[in-house]
């Protein structure tokens, strides 16, 4: 078993989970961890020197809770010959910008075939810790260089090799990766003489001495940019990077190759950079070591992208205008950005808000926008006639800030707020007259042109079904700051029957209720209603719950805001005159649009947006993916058809818009409902997840056994022959003589553009 001690100078006792966690969970831990971060931010900003921070840092650790991985002790004294050996052993990888990220890509995978029992962040923020199961026969000197080898890691920290070594504790949000049952687990280990002799692993360094030394090229325009983005991504800046000595460079140099710039160009070209951004650092020995390493052991170059590198790639294309080189966006672990070149109206209609809030607002403006359009429709490709519906719900933490819709939308439905207000006082004339006259008195005829589309969020099922018959084909506008309220409406007297209603509207069907009263409401009016919506995240789960598996769900368009803790107010702009008059000519253009719209960039827009769709549903292998992602096409189409409309023109950047807009409207939707629609319609409840690329599971050349295997860690049925049947039909994979599969250099090449 392990060790643990409340600091490195205590007694160990026997380490069980409780005891751990209760160190881990120890409010001092966590102040003690907070300020070795906060230390180190400071560092960033130049605010402390490396060497302060290594001593402030030393001196918090003392502070700390500490695991003895390698063995317990007699009478609880941390000496190597008191040592009872534990089986495990831990291998520590330091400075690195980002040890989450190492752990997901490098690690997290191999958690099993490496004996990996628990992983977590060290208490600097720089580095990684894995507690593994030592393979029988080895010593820990023999135990630490295997692992070196299967992570290929040559510079590991070779002095983690004695009984007494021990190791921090830290908060429990630090913790990446455990294995409760096997951490704690008693062993019998077989005693193992410490003193055999190991081999170190050859360091690259040794033969660059000899080397010739390199005369780099000019680095090139593109390159150069591409650094200066990686640069900032770390928090650092181009006039500090090459003055701070030979220890700084190296962990600048680091935290910048961390982020996976030699993916973005080969190592000639990246010595070039370094060459003219680091001049002095690019003549030391270190320098081009390093890069050798990072090139050598911990650059995959099929594997996936992170959303930022992704976003370094698009940034560094759209500098150079290369249109035959496209980043696109994939599904992953954060919601795709936003094109870096917007459509004009849209650019105004965010331009006042912060970049946080800009996704959800964008997606909020097309309900209040398609609000203008009468007897507008647009013909799909199949030859089917839509209407600007759209259905949009924000669904992101509490108090994140999910008011910045209204802002927005405010401003676009403001002419509409006018003349409703003005039919509104006709209205209230007509009751008042009505009232005032004696119950035997004939009644006036109730006017007949009381246009009124903004409907308040507090509305009944008879008040819905007299604003449609009154809307004259105009299309109702809400915005609930609760999407409950929507259960004020009734489908036939029921309750919790709204979904029914949002069908109706998304496919303009007619709706109404018959009612033989005189001052009833009776009718069958055809549903033109947008609206925007908010909720929280768990909310919003439970309020939709009975409408994922009816085809509510697709009709319906999500959107989010990512927020994290600690992070800055963000500070809105303000909408005055000027604002206003920038935006008078986009709404009088849907003001005036009328008739059926068909052109034909709509119709190559709409076969774009399909092929994709149907990309990434056969990557993923996931129906629910696939079901939902027919109506998203439409979606974006309507939405790339509005902004054709209220610009006057087509546009590349409508069309990056729309493609963005479906995948983003995916994302949202797999994120929080793909796992709970597919356990609706296998009958079961499972936990939420997002969709997986199952190609990208595998290695570039797999067996039909890889492919089932993926197949089950992904929780699918283990049959793959109709997924691969497709991925060959779709030019993804080839299978040879043999019966191997090898992913297809097309397939390879849109990995690396993505």
């Amino acid at each position: 078993m392990m060790g643990i001690a409340p600091n490195s100078f205590s007694s160990v006792e026997c380490c069980t989970l409780e005891t751990m966690y209760a160190h881990m969970d120890n409010p001092e831990t966590a102040q003690i961890c907070a300020d070795i971060a906060a230390a180190l931010e400071q560092v960033k900003r130049g605010e402390m020197t490396r060497e302060a921070f290594d001593e402030f840092k030393l001196n918090k650790k003392k502070q700390l809770p500490v695991l003895t991985p390698h063995a317990t002790y007699k009478d609880g004294v941390r000496k190597n010959k008191m040592a009872i050996p534990s089986g495990l052993s831990m291998y520590d990888i330091d400075h690195i910008a980002d040890p989450k990220g190492y752990f997901n890509t490098m690690v997290r995978e191999r958690v099993g075939e490496l004996g990996i029992d628990m992983a977590y962040v060290t208490p600097s923020t720089e580095g990684l810790r894995l507690i593994f199961e030592m393979p029988e026969g080895m010593t820990l000197a023999e135990a630490q260089k295997w692992m070196s080898e299967q992570l290929g890691d040559a510079n590991y920290d070779g002095s983690v090799k004695d009984y007494a070594r021990c190791s921090f504790l830290v908060p429990r949000a630090y913790l990446l990766y455990i294995d409760e049952e096997e951490l704690c687990k008693e062993r019998e280990v077989k005693a193992v003489p410490q003193n055999k002799v190991v081999l170190e692993p050859v360091l690259q360094n040794a033969t660059v001495v000899n080397e010739p030394k390199f005369r780099p090229g000019q680095a090139t325009a593109r390159n150069l940019r591409i650094f200066d983005l990686c640069l900032a991504e770390a928090g650092l800046k181009l006039e500090e990077i090459d003055n701070i000595g030979v220890y700084n460079w190296h962990n600048t140099l680091v935290a910048i190759l961390s982020i996976g710039i030699c993916r973005l160009m080969k190592q000639e070209e990246l010595l070039a950079v370094i060459a003219e951004r680091m001049p002095n650092y690019a003549k030391e020995q270190d320098c081009q070591r390093l890069i050798s390493d990072f090139y050598k052991d911990y650059t995959r170059m099929n594997a996936p992208m992170s959303q930022r590198l992704r976003a370094i790639y698009a940034e560094s294309m759209t500098e150079q205008k290369d249109k035959s080189a496209k980043a696109e966006e994939i599904l992953g672990e954060e919601p795709p950005q936003l094109p870096k070149r917007l459509p004009k109206s849209i650019k105004l209609l965010v331009s006042k808000e912060p970049d946080v809030y800009k996704p959800a607002v964008v997606m909020a403006v097309f309900p209040a926008l398609g609000a203008h359009l009468v007897g507008t429709r647009f013909l799909y490709k199949d030859n089917t006639p839509h209407e600007a519906t759209f259905m949009t719900c924000c669904m992101a933490p509490m108090s994140s800030g999910k008011s910045c819709i209204n802002r927005v939308c405010d401003l676009i439905m403001a002419d509409i707020k006018a003349r409703d207000e003005e039919n509104c006082r006709r209205e209230n004339e007509w009751k008042e007259e009505c009232r005032s006259l004696g119950a035997n008195k004939q009644k006036p005829k109730r006017p007949e042109d009381l246009i009124i589309q903004i409907m308040p969020s507090d509305m009944t099922n008879a008040a819905l079904v007299q604003r449609l018959m009154d809307a004259d084909g105009h299309f109702l506008y809400t915005h609930v700051d609760e999407v409950e309220l929507f259960d004020q409406l009734k489908v036939n007297g029921k309750a919790g029957q709204i979904g029914k209603i949002f069908r109706y509207a998304y496919d303009n069907q007619e709706y109404g209720q018959g009612r033989v009263g005189l001052q009833s409401v009776s009718g069958s009016p055809t549903v033109r209603w947008n609206w925007n919506a908010a909720t929280t995240i768990q909310r919003g789960q439970q309020f939709f719950r009975p409408m994922l598996a009816d085809g509510t769900m697709s009709r319906l368009t999500l959107s989010t805001i990512v927020t994290y803790r600690g992070m800055e107010m963000p500070i809105h702009g303000i909408y005055d005159d000027k604002f206003a008059e920038e935006l008078k000519p986009y709404i009088d253009r849907l003001n005036a649009a009328q008739g059926l719209i068909d052109i034909p960039q709509a119709k190559r827009l709409i076969s774009t947006l399909d092929k994709e769709a149907k990309d990434m549903a056969w990557l993923y292998d996931d129906e629910v993916f696939e079901r939902l992602s027919y109506r998203a096409v439409v979606s974006a189409w309507l939405r790339a058809m509005v902004l054709y409309l209220a610009e006057g023109k087509w546009s590349k950047e409508i069309e990056a818009l729309a493609m963005w807009s479906l995948k983003y409207d995916m994302w949202c939707k797999m994120h929080f409902f793909g796992q709970q629609m597919s356990a609706q319609m296998e009958g079961e409840v499972v936990r939420t997840r997002g969709p997986q690329n199952l190609l990208d599971m595998l290695a570039d050349t797999f067996t039909q056994e890889d492919a089932k295997q993926v197949r089950i860690r992904a929780n699918k049925k283990p049959y793959p022959n109709p997924m691969l049947c497709m991925w060959v039909k779709r030019g993804y994979i080839t299978q040879d003589a043999d019966g191997i599969y090898h992913k297809t250099a097309s397939y390879l090449k849109r990995c690396l553009a993505a």
